[in-house]
């Protein structure tokens, strides 16, 4: 099961991270807002895929309903992987440079 703890410099010998926060300041933790960050010569072979597959396993686990990430539209990469994902695009006025996606952390 992953464990959650604060950032450390020496994290970035890793292959990635996934940055979490809630959806309201002061901490609805119904709806997570995930940021997945794969180093780059990690990316491309399955890695991402997994650790986000864990992570949603682990959210649906402790009763979190869903996941949001928003993505910067220009990152067409990273909106096809959530789109292979699951995600959605979610409809938001005025979102300026980002979409907003969702999906609900059951398995698919």
């Amino acid at each position: 099961m992953p464990t959650v703890r604060p950032y450390r410099p020496d994290d970035r010998a890793a292959l990635g991270d996934i940055c979490v926060r809630t959806a309201h300041e002061g901490g609805d933790s119904r709806h997570i807002h995930p940021d997945l960050d794969l180093l780059p010569d990690h990316r491309r072979r399955g890695h991402g895929r997994a650790l986000m597959n864990a992570f949603l396993d682990a959210l649906h686990r402790k009763g979190v309903a869903a996941a949001h990430p928003g993505r910067v539209t220009a990152d067409t990469a990273a909106r096809a992987f959530y789109d292979r994902l699951g995600f959605h695009e979610i409809p938001v006025a005025g979102p300026g440079p980002l979409t907003y996606l969702g999906r609900r952390t059951a398995p698919m």
